[in-house]
Formats: structure tokens, C-alpha cells, sequence
């Protein structure tokens, strides 16, 4: 525990000067319930009083902050409606006159007084009804002769939680506390300019001068990153450093069969990355490797070979995806294609009766099938191995790193690991979310695809659309039409899927069509499935639950109703559901797409098909704990770090983590024993259940 005077970093903020359990309660809305909270808020731009502008820049200030000092000349106090009034008060400078305003803060009116010099801070508007401009006034402060000119912090806050507040108790804190230790080694900060960290945490709440700032910036930045990229490191080397891993054999009749029986030739970058998954299962460490590629790309090849070289080696296998549909979907094309040469393949799914998962549950035990492929079902403590050496957890990004040490607890062995997305990642999250998963891309298309065209399109054009998914049935393809609610709610007045369906059913009279949402049943969700699979349902309508994994090659058009609603990430998936066959694909998100985000998304969804290009859009537009989904993920909640922005002080971060580990990989070292607990702090102990046990 740190301490300094009587305050340590847990003390509770409204023991601090001036604050009190009243007052606290505002500062925990902000999140601020202990000391270490108030010395990592930080603020989010800073007030320079050093300096000050005038009246007459007042009109090139409009919409923005400005900084005034000026004489009260008069001070009026209004209430145009019940409780709510407005302070008004006239001031000049040496230039000029002006005005400034205070809302629902009637005691300013007996603050200030005509005399007074004041220094004032706000936003400059145009007043429309008196047709002049006037400051919005945020922060004041009356010139005394004590007055310092400095450069002050300005704080998100809340009602009843001044900036003054907020500034009083920091000062109060820092004030108060001895220079704080820095866990990172002399040695580490010498060697990558890095300022001390107790310099780093006062310059951000009161630099002293305009150059400091961002040097205490990029220190706080690298932290952010390093600690992040120290948890990885450590799991990258316990993982290949006193762990003893399976030996494949990556050559074996059931691998060679395989391919023979493969229709298609394998794509260049299939191929590579097959390699080296091949590769990886071979040596004598476990492996941990993702496997990315986009939507259509061939992942599923690639999947079946790592099965098939578990298999061939006397182990069984494993594959754990999110969703029943999509656990369905990877069942039904593995098991099709492995059961001419003998491979047994079960699926273990929530749907499944007791009895059933009893049966299942022994013939796995017994080893009596060699792949199991179904959803977190696979995790259960009643599910037992008889010799699991190799999992396939597709879409991680889904699941916990709790989840997946779970999986991998059920084999007495080290089981090789491969993680699968059809998510394209940014480098700068993969290097976040995956830093410690050896990583291969497959960037390349099987031959025979038709690009998919996209459109945008009003809903006032939905008829012309309707009548072209016609024209597509007619020939005999199917499509989606997809919906972003299950049934109409009554705060978003959206169409959705069900209350669609009877409407849809008459327009297209003359085709069978299929309703799919998340609240049908399992059972329900796998025979509509099957339908459109076997080409019985010609129209299938549908939530996202068709967003991940949903292969139906003779679907051709897709049909998004209220495409703004979805994120950028779902609305690619939901568009990889169609041009899966040589027939060229069509996709119209119909939307109209008032907000300028929303406009950005569904452009940028005509632009390009590249799942990775527009992975780079959705990071700016959403940031990472959106695109990742923060819960399931882990993912580190930064302050001050922005992964685009940043991205070469990450590099810098990452580098300096791996090679710390490369050194000590247990942080044994009587020097990173503050690292340790720092990197156990931050990670809320989740690093010592991984790793540090």
C-alpha cells in the first residue's frame, strides 16, 4: 500500500479537505471514489491565464473557449420561467465592452458587483434574439493582488462539482502526498526519454509551463500501453518457456486425404498460413496462434487441416464459437466433409437434452469421437477429455481470456491454442486484444468470387428493391432481408423482423419465405437453417443472428432495413453472407441516415468491400472498447492512450515489454517487484489468475 501522510491511494475522497460525504457523492459520479481515482482523472484541455484575449476577438472566438479579463459594469439577475435564471452581467476591457451570462446560478448575481475585475472563461455564442454576441460563461475568478497568472486544468465535471472544486482538491492531494514511486527501472526510462512518473502525474493537473504537458503525456501514454503489453508478454513467454507442448505430426494419411478430397484448390495465403499453424503444432511448445481473415476468405479450410493433424496424432479436438448458429453452421460442413474419411465429429450444444449431453459427455470421456465443435456448452465442469490436445476458439473476441484458460484446463496436457476472427482487427488492437497470440492473416480471396455491389438506398426506394429480390427468386437464388430489432419497441420506432414478416409474406406471395430471430428456439433457429440451406425457403428474414457464419452460397441479394442502426463491423458481416457463389451479389442498406457518423458508415460500406479498411473506419468512429465489446473482451479501459494517434508510442510500449520479459520472465528480479504489483493493480488481479499464481 502506498502512503503518504495520513492519505494512502484507497482513501476515500470525502475524507479529503473540503470534501465530505455530501460532495462526494458528486465526485462519484465521475467515477472518483478514492485518491489513486483523482490523481489518474486528468484533464481534457487546459487554460492558459498567462495570457488572455481581448473584446475585439471576441467575433472570431464564435462557438469556441475563450479567456477575458474586464471590468463589471453591470450585473442583472432574470427568471423567464420558474426556476430558471440567468445572470447577465456587462463588462469591458481596455478594448471594448462585452457581455457574459451564468445560468441557474442566481448567486452570481451577488458575486459580482460593478467595479469588480474579473477574469472570465466560456464558450462565445451569438445571441439571435439581440442580435449580439455573449460568452457562455464556465469559469470566473476574481482579481486580487494575490492573484498568479498560471495554467490551470479544466475538468469534465458534474452539476454541483465546480471546476474550482475539483482544482481545490487536487491541489490539496498533490500537495499532500511525497514523490510517488515510479515502478518502471531507471534503466527503461532512460532508455525511451521517459519522464518519472510522480513528475508526469503533477504536470498533467498543473504544468507549469506549455512544454511540459506533453512530455508528461507521452510518459502516462506509454504506461497505458506498457502495462498492457507486459501481461501479454508474460502469458507470450509461460506459454513457451518451461511448458512442455504436444508434438504433432503435421504429415499423416488423414491430412493427405483431406486435400485430395478438396473440390477447389487451395488459395496461396490458405496454404501459408496452414503452414505455419503446421509448423507451430509440430514443435515442442504449445501453440497460441489467430488465424484472421476476412469474411469469405477460407478460414474453414484452414480450421479443418489443424483438426485433422490433432486427429491423425491420436488427440482429440476441440472448436468453441458463440453462437448455436454459427456452432451449427461449422458442425454441419466439418462433419459433411470428414465422415467419408472416418474422423468422428460430435456437437455438444446448449439445445441439447440432458440425456443427450450425458451420451455425448461419455462418448468424449471415452474417446469414442474426435472432435467435439458446439458453444460454451464445451466448458461446462461435466465435460471431461479423454485426450483433448488441440481447441479452435473462433470469434474470441466473444469470449473471456477467462473462457479460453478454461478450455485449455481441460486436457492434463499443454493443448495447442488456435483463435479464429472473421473480424478484421486494426493492428493496434491486434496488438492489444491478441499481443500474446502469434498472428496470421488470410489476405487472400478463393478465385470464383463475385464482389458484392452495395447501394445505398431511401426507404422511399424499397419497393424497386423488393421487385429486384423478385427478379433474383425468379431465377432461382435466394436472398435476406434483415432487420435490426425482433419486435417493435416502443422508444426506437423501427420495422423489425416479426412484425414484417406477414407483410413480406403476401408481397412475395408466390416464394416460400423463413423468419429468423435470437428468440426462437434452438431447434426452431437449425430447421429454418436448414431450409434455406436446402434452397425449400427462397426468402429468408432475419436479425443478426445470421451475422456470423452463414454459409449459403446460392443467396445473392441481401436487403438491410434501417442499415444506420447497425455498426460498421455488423453491417460487413451481414454483407458476407451473400457473393459466397459465382453469381455476382447485390446489397442495398436501406437507411436514411441523417447523422454524419451514420452517413460516414454506410459510405464507407460502398466504398470497399476490404474488411480491413473498414475496420480502420469503425476504430475512429466507435474507438476500441465498442469495436472489441469491452465485457467480453477485457479490453483495458485508457485514459489518456488513443490507439490511432499513438500507435508508434504502442510500438515503443510493446517493444520495451517484451524485452524486459525476454530478461526476467517471471518478474523475479528484486528490481520489478514494484512492476509487478503495479501490473497486478491495473490488471485487477486477473494477471495473477493467468499467470502470477
Amino acid at each position: 500500500m502506498l502512503q503518504f501522510g495520513v492519505l494512502t491511494f484507497n482513501t476515500d475522497i470525502q475524507y479529503l479537505k473540503g470534501v465530505g460525504p455530501i460532495l462526494a457523492r458528486k465526485f462519484q459520479t465521475l467515477g472518483l471514489r478514492r485518491v489513486a481515482d483523482l490523481l489518474y482523472y486528468f484533464p481534457f484541455r487546459y487554460e492558459d491565464r498567462t495570457k488572455f484575449q481581448s473584446a475585439l476577438d471576441i467575433p472570431q472566438y464564435l462557438h469556441k473557449h475563450i479567456l477575458l479579463c474586464g471590468q463589471v459594469i453591470t450585473v442583472k439577475l432574470s427568471q423567464p420561467r420558474p426556476h430558471f435564471y440567468i445572470v447577465r452581467a456587462e463588462l469591458r476591457d481596455s478594448t471594448g465592452f462585452f457581455r457574459a451570462v451564468w445560468f441557474n446560478q442566481k448567486f452570481m448575481a451577488k458575486t459580482l458587483r460593478p467595479g469588480l475585475e474579473i477574469l472570465i472563461s466560456g464558450k462565445v455564442v451569438f445571441n439571435d434574439y439581440e442580435k449580439q454576441f455573449q460568452i457562455e460563461a464556465e469559469d470566473y475568478e476574481i482579481i486580487t493582488p494575490a492573484f498568479k497568472p498560471a495554467i490551470l486544468p479544466v475538468y469534465n465535471t458534474t452539476a454541483g462539482l465546480s471546476q474550482k472544486k475539483l482544482r481545490q482538491t487536487a491541489a490539496f492531494v498533490l500537495a499532500q502526498i511525497p514523490k510517488l514511486a515510479d515502478p518502471l527501472p531507471p534503466a527503461l526510462r532512460q532508455r525511451h526519454n521517459l519522464i518519472d512518473l510522480d513528475a508526469a502525474i503533477r504536470e498533467m493537473h498543473f504544468p507549469l509551463r506549455r512544454e511540459s504537458w506533453p512530455l508528461a503525456k507521452q510518459r502516462l501514454v506509454f504506461d497505458e500501453f506498457f502495462y498492457v503489453e507486459l501481461g501479454m508478454a508474460l502469458r507470450y513467454a509461460r506459454h513457451r518457456a518451461g511448458l512442455a507442448g504436444i508434438r504433432f505430426q503435421p504429415r499423416g494419411k488423414l491430412l493427405d486425404a483431406y486435400y485430395q478430397t478438396l473440390p477447389y484448390r487451395l488459395t496461396g495465403a490458405q496454404r501459408r498460413v496452414i503452414q505455419e499453424i503446421l509448423q507451430d503444432m509440430a514443435g515442442g511448445q504449445p501453440m497460441n496462434r489467430l488465424a484472421q481473415g476476412d469474411v469469405g476468405s477460407g478460414k474453414t479450410e484452414v480450421a479443418v487441416a489443424a483438426l485433422l493433424c490433432a486427429v491423425q496424432s491420436g488427440y482429440q479436438a476441440a472448436l468453441m464459437a458463440p453462437t448455436e448458429v454459427l456452432a451449427e453452421q461449422h458442425f454441419a460442413k466439418i462433419e459433411k466433409r470428414l465422415r467419408a474419411l472416418g474422423v468422428r465429429v460430435i456437437s455438444l450444444l446448449g439445445r441439447h437434452t440432458q440425456t443427450e449431453k450425458k451420451e455425448l459427455c461419455r462418448r468424449l470421456a471415452a474417446q469414442e469421437c474426435d472432435i467435439v465443435i458446439g458453444t460454451q456448452a464445451v466448458i461446462q465442469e461435466k465435460v471431461i477429455f479423454k485426450k483433448l490436445g488441440f481447441v479452435i476458439i473462433d470469434e474470441q473476441h466473444r469470449f473471456g481470456v477467462v473462457q479460453r484458460q478454461l478450455l485449455k484446463e481441460k486436457s492434463a496436457e499443454n493443448v495447442d491454442l488456435l483463435v479464429m476472427t472473421a473480424t478484421p482487427i486494426p493492428r493496434t488492437l491486434a496488438l492489444t486484444v491478441y499481443g500474446d497470440l502469434d498472428r496470421s492473416i488470410i489476405d487472400e480471396m478463393p478465385p470464383g468470387r463475385a464482389p458484392v455491389r452495395t447501394y445505398r438506398a431511401r426507404p422511399a426506394e424499397r419497393g424497386k428493391i423488393l421487385e429486384l429480390v423478385r427478379r433474383e427468386c425468379q431465377q432461382g437464388f435466394q436472398a435476406y432481408i434483415v432487420y435490426p430489432l425482433v419486435a417493435e419497441s416502443e422508444k426506437i420506432d423501427l420495422k423489425a423482423a416479426v412484425e414484417s414478416f406477414a407483410q413480406l409474406r403476401r408481397i412475395f406471395s408466390e416464394f416460400e419465405l423463413g423468419l429468423l430471430h435470437g428468440r426462437l428456439k434452438a431447434a426452431e433457429k437449425a430447421a429454418v437453417m436448414q431450409k434455406f440451406r436446402d434452397r425449400e425457403i427462397q426468402i429468408l428474414v432475419a436479425t443478426t443472428v445470421i451475422e456470423v457464419g452463414v454459409d449459403v452460397p446460392n443467396a445473392a441479394v441481401m436487403v438491410i432495413e434501417n442499415a444506420d442502426r447497425f455498426g460498421l463491423a455488423q453491417l460487413h458481416q451481414l454483407r458476407g453472407r451473400v457473393g459466397r457463389g459465382a453469381r455476382a451479389a447485390s446489397c442495398f442498406l436501406v437507411a436514411e441516415a441523417k447523422s454524419p457518423e451514420s452517413k460516414t458508415r454506410l459510405q464507407a460500406m460502398v466504398d470497399t468491400t476490404d474488411g480491413f479498411k473498414l475496420a480502420e473506419v469503425d476504430l475512429k468512429l466507435r474507438g476500441p472498447g465498442d469495436f472489441v465489446g469491452v465485457a467480453q473482451s477485457g479490453f483495458p479501459d485508457f485514459i489518456l492512450a488513443d490507439l490511432l494517434k499513438d500507435e508508434p508510442i504502442l510500438q515503443t510500449a510493446r517493444t520495451a515489454a517484451f524485452a524486459l520479459v525476454q530478461a526476467d520472465p517471471a518478474l523475479a528480479l528484486p528490481e520489478h517487484q514494484s512492476l509487478r504489483a503495479e501490473l497486478r493493480r491495473r490488471s485487477r488481479g486477473l494477471i495473477d489468475y493467468i499467470l502470477l499464481n
